[in-house]
């Protein structure tokens, strides 16, 4: 026999496939994990529990599905919408926002179906929607109780000049030529140019005599600072001057022909004619892919996103249509703003460029280059950083993208492959980014389980680990979201659970990780936190009734709770008082390694399928208490477990504070083939793990 020490500094290639078991090759094999359950790995290699989830609100109409869609106009100003069956909600600050003390909503056109298919992005106060059964929508905030949502109206915002009076002027002439003026205004705020003249106002003379001229004259437009006249000459229309005035006199000027008034146009009218997605690209809003034609693509005016009028010739700040023409007909389902504008298809990737790096996209600048055929699901992409993630059309597969000098072009990888348990015959539903602080995808899947990504390209870091709630894993994930609040982005989820024997479903605030002491740590899911004069009963537990419940009071762990009736309504009631507690579902992480691994060993060559039995496992922790340990024997593990007693310090009446450095535990003797040991968390108690070093002994 052998005696050993090992070392797992890491776990930066999170939960790996049980495909991967006999792929000790794999440099990721070194720093992964057979299971990592409600934790998650930070981007410099450790694995902390998640902390738990906070009641919000339940959805208006709790037996259907329901959408979350984020407005962020500031890191201070962060809402959520609530999207159902024809209306929205909104929500701020962790709360629903009331009006005369019940929610306040605003009616929407969707309908139940449609609104799991809703696209938007948003610019300050300004969020556009799109579906391809629904013209698109525009929601505006003007406070946090009064928004509205309405179809959007295309064209200039300046409206136009009527014209009053042509006259000639100067010498009087033989009218024997006919002169023929239109006019337009500018907007003194935004630059947009308007409509022209319906009626255009004419004249007869003869301007090619000295000191004749024709004066043009026009009622005044609220909001122009300017005004472009145009003559018709020979058919066309061609700019001859502009003005701050309300006249202006033709002295025989000629009309520049290749500079014409736009004409106004909406190539989203009727059914079969509404875009599917859209996003904002060189000062443009680009939308893309009608039932009717899916593969076309329109870019607003520059400056102008409600504004797709054209001039003929066109002009470089004109509105811009094509399509993307490919062997297969397939459907845009995704605009970026990266390195000109991304177009994600059904079936490829695709940039478009105005044909070098410093070109514009403008009517006459288009290039569309090829990066790949792999196709993108509905569901949204991310962007991290100047990467790309989307799902791949076909099964459950995430990739990345992003530009690589050396092949002048977007390249990307599976971001599943080491993890494809976690997405067989399964697709993405729903997934949001936080960046701040750990740097992490959470994701849900068709089948309602959570996942969550750690990614950090420029490290080689992505880490795949799973999440579970409720009695017996039984919370059904439907949707997430993620929004700024303050230092941190925060998930919220849309969680199906069963509660006295029916289904609702809740929104919940995944809660920060970030706290002073032990007595603030908040590991409870669909929890809600005291804080204030010590009491022993907590009503106001009506979303837990009837449900197994575990609290954190005063730093103290206690077990074995019911909601039900109590003083006050539907609480529990605790053995003792306290000022502070966290109420909610018990949550239980679990990290275990994966079959150890020592190489080629002296004596012995590899130790795999050899038998192994652990002595001692020396555990580096951050910030941790009340963790168990063990060796895997799968259905037997929670036997063989033993917890780390770690008062030391504190008085008997005092909370164990949390602990960082090194610990040592004896698990329970055993000999296995795999020599994994299971690291878990039961109670509402943070736990972090920097590194794993067991004392292993190897069979001959």
């Amino acid at each position: 026999m052998a005696e050993l020490r090992t070392y797992q500094p890491a776990f930066t290639a999170g939960e790996l496939s049980p495909a991967l078991a006999a792929r000790v090759d794999l440099a990721k094999y070194s720093t992964g994990l057979k299971t990592a359950l409600n934790v998650f790995v930070h981007p410099h290699g450790g694995a902390s529990n998640r902390a738990g989830t906070e009641f919000i609100n339940e959805v208006k109409f709790t037996g259907n599905e329901t959408r979350l869609i984020p407005f962020q106009f500031n890191t201070e100003q962060s809402y959520i919408l609530e999207f159902g069956s024809g209306y929205f909600r909104v929500y701020r600050d962790g709360g629903v926002v009331l009006s005369g003390g019940v929610p306040y909503e605003v009616v929407t056109p969707y309908n139940l179906a449609d609104v799991v298919d809703l696209v938007y992005i948003q610019e300050a106060d300004i969020m556009y929607v799109f579906h391809p059964g629904y013209p698109i929508q525009k929601i505006s905030r003007f406070a946090d109780n009064n928004w509205t949502i309405a179809d959007v109206t295309l064209g200039p915002k300046i409206g136009s000049p009527t014209i009053t009076s042509v006259v000639q002027g100067g010498a009087t002439q033989p009218t024997t030529n006919s002169y023929v003026y239109i006019v337009s205004a500018i907007s003194d705020e935004t630059g947009e140019e308007g409509l022209s003249s319906s009626v255009p106002g004419s004249a007869l003379g003869d301007l090619s005599v000295n000191a004749s001229f024709m004066r043009i004259s026009w009622t005044a437009v609220a909001g122009a600072g300017r005004y472009i006249v145009y003559k018709l000459d020979n058919g066309v229309w061609g700019y001859i001057g502009g003005t701050t005035s309300l006249f202006f006199d033709d002295h025989n000027l000629v009309a520049d022909t290749s500079d014409t008034p736009q004409t106004g146009r909406n190539p989203f009218v009727g059914a079969g004619n509404f875009p599917r997605c859209g996003t904002f690209v060189e000062q443009r809003l680009a939308v893309a892919s009608t039932n009717n034609d899916p593969q076309a693509i329109w870019m607003s005016q520059s400056g102008n996103y409600e504004n797709f009028g054209v001039s003929q010739p066109a002009k470089a700040n004109d509105a811009v249509t094509f399509r993307i023409k490919a062997k297969q007909v397939n459907e845009v389902r995704a605009l970026l703003a990266l390195k000109g504008m991304m177009v994600l298809t059904s079936g490829a990737e695709w940039i478009v460029s105005g044909g070098s790096n410093s070109d514009a996209i403008t009517p006459s600048a288009i290039k569309i280059d090829n990066q790949g055929y792999r196709g993108c699901a509905m569901v949204q992409p991310i962007v991290v950083g100047n990467t790309v993630l989307f799902a791949q059309r076909s099964g459950g597969v995430v990739r990345d993208f992003s530009f690589e000098f050396a092949q002048d072009s977007f390249v990307g990888r599976d971001l599943t492959i080491l993890a494809r348990h976690l997405f067989e015959n399964k697709r993405i539903k729903a997934w949001a980014y936080a960046q701040a602080p750990y740097s992490i995808v959470w994701v849900i899947l068709d089948d309602g389980s959570l996942v969550s990504l750690t990614y950090l390209r420029e490290h080689e870091v992505w880490a795949w680990t799973r999440h579970a709630s409720g009695p017996n894993d039984d919370a059904i994930f439907e949707d997430v979201i993620v929004i700024g609040e303050g230092n941190e982005d925060v998930p919220y989820f849309i969680v199906k659970r069963t509660i006295a024997g029916s289904s609702r479903r809740y929104i919940e605030r995944l809660h920060t990780r970030v706290f002073a002491s032990v007595e603030d740590a908040f590991f409870v899911d669909c929890g809600l936190s005291y804080v204030g004069a010590p009491k022993a009963t907590f009503a106001g537990l009506d979303h837990l009734n009837g449900q197994a419940v575990v609290a954190l009071a005063d730093g103290n762990v206690i077990r074995n709770l019911t909601v039900g009736a109590v003083t006050g309504g539907i609480g529990v009631k605790l053995p003792n008082t306290a000022s502070k507690v966290h109420i909610g579902l018990p949550i239980e992480a679990t990290l275990e390694t994966l079959g150890l691994d020592l190489g080629a060993v002296q004596g012995l060559g590899t130790v795999q399928g050899r038998q192994k039995s652990v002595s001692e496992v020396a555990l580096r922790v951050q910030d941790t208490r009340g963790i168990f340990l063990g060796p895997y024997d799968g259905e037997r593990d929670s036997k063989y477990l033993v917890e780390y007693k770690q008062r030391a310090t504190e008085a008997w009446n005092e909370a164990i504070q949390l602990y960082t450095g090194d610990i040592r535990m004896t698990p329970q003797w055993d000999w296995n083939t795999g020599g994994s040991m299971v690291v878990k968390q039961f109670d509402p108690l943070p736990m972090t793990i920097l590194a794993i070093m067991p004392d292993v002994t190897v069979g001959r």
